[in-house]
């Protein structure tokens, strides 16, 4: 879809930083929360006995929710006259239920009450993001699109270091009001950093009937973008699969009797690679009008590393494989909301678009953790753990090969 931006010009340096900062803060939010914080405070709350499964069903019930509120917000938002622009007065107010659910959390202290303060944060936090994903296909010029993805991947890399790296200088407490700061913070620098222009003309009145409706995208009208949301989902089953699995990987493959050393390195292999290749791979889709091009280099990229995972009894080739899938991350990252925004149907709807888009990856990681233990429950029977994880990251491998062969499929872009 090559439209013209709602406040249509090139952004320089500090107009991508704003523009993505918002992107920054939110995501190293998440990363504390859900790698950390989280399940330490529930362990505290229930016990080890109970901790795994309460987590599981804080995380998956907070994923459906997010799934759920993502679209109607954008849709909402889409619609929105306000003075002060479409995505802003919902960025607001998701912010401050966002910080306020935050603080909540640190004083709860029974389990009951801290899964109804996330739950809140939930549906504050996707009140503010689901717009926010609109602003790039409002306010950047087709141009200059793979750099400001470029930008967005950056800054999901750069949250996970600040986001594991954060907690461990504060109190859990004080994590969580620090973190409620950093929303307020997020904010402030994107909304005042990125002009947004009102919707000049009123959308014509809705009934519910034709809102309901306005949740189906036509595949025979815009089969490119079901292409670009089946091919990241392929992706992101690939990526929770590894995510999810590492772990294990090292401990009965690499015969690892404590991985979390490994791992830590392997984690930081990876986001340092990404970091290498995000910005320079966004611009190189730019430069060369070419999306699909990066997107299919950077799958092949992770599912070569991913099978090189599969045959290595080193831990030396282990980083140096997490070093070649964080390159390929960072260039699939660089051009995958660019190449989502490229396809978007030209009905205006962007925020509500884009929240359909991101389910991909939720409902990513929902998939991968119900097939991988499947998998593990038949083969570890028969063939024990080693070649039970060996076959699963063949699987991650299978994942990104298609996922990239089939971005081939997308038509209109380049």
């Amino acid at each position: 879809m090559k439209t013209a931006a709602a406040n249509p010009h090139r952004l320089n340096v500090a107009e991508n930083l704003a523009l993505s900062f918002f992107w920054l803060t939110s995501n190293m939010q998440w990363t504390a929360l859900i790698i950390i914080v989280v399940p330490e405070v529930v362990l505290h709350m229930v016990g080890p006995a109970r901790s795994g499964p309460a987590v599981s069903w804080l995380t998956a019930s907070g994923a459906l929710l997010a799934s759920i509120i993502q679209p109607i917000v954008g849709a909402l938002s889409d619609r929105s006259t306000h003075r002060a622009g479409r995505r802003r007065p919902y960025m607001v107010t998701g912010v401050a239920g966002t910080a306020l659910a935050l603080a909540a959390m640190g004083f709860s202290h029974r389990f009951a009450t801290f899964l109804f303060f996330y739950l809140l944060l939930q549906v504050f936090s996707n009140l503010a993001s689901a717009p926010y994903q609109a602003l790039i296909p409002d306010v950047v010029v087709f141009e200059q699109r793979g750099v400001a993805s470029g930008y967005m991947g950056l800054m999901s890399q750069a949250a996970i270091i600040g986001g594991v790296l954060l907690p461990s200088f504060f109190t859990v407490r004080t994590t969580f009001l620090v973190l409620a700061v950093l929303q307020l913070v997020g904010l402030v620098v994107t909304v005042l950093g990125v002009p947004e222009v009102p919707l000049r003309q009123k959308p014509p009145d809705w009934h519910l009937s034709t809102f309901l409706k306005s949740f189906w995208i036509p595949p025979k009208v815009h089969g490119d973008w079901w292409w670009v949301f089946f091919t990241r989902l392929l992706v992101m089953l690939g990526f929770s699969t590894l995510e999810y699995y590492l772990y294990y990987y090292l401990h009965f493959v690499q015969h690892l009797a404590n991985p979390n050393p490994m791992l830590d390195q392997a984690l930081i292999a990876v986001t340092l690679a990404s970091l290498a290749s995000v910005l320079s791979a966004g611009w190189l889709s730019d430069k060369w009008s070419r999306r699909k091009i990066m997107v299919i280099m950077g799958g092949f990229v992770m599912g070569a590393a991913a099978l090189g995972f599969v045959f290595t009894h080193s831990l030396l080739m282990v980083t140096v494989f997490a070093v070649i899938f964080g390159l390929g991350y960072g260039t699939y990252l660089s051009t995958d909301w660019a190449l989502a925004v490229d396809v978007l149907p030209p009905t205006g709807d962007a925020a509500k678009d884009m929240g359909l888009w991101s389910i991909s990856q939720t409902v990513a990681q929902t998939i991968s953790t119900a097939v991988a233990g499947i998998l593990l429950a038949v083969l570890v029977v028969h063939f024990g753990n080693a070649f039970s994880y060996r076959a699963l990251f063949v699987l991650t491998f299978v994942y990104f090969l298609f996922g990239s062969i089939l971005v081939t499929r997308v038509r209109k872009v380049r």
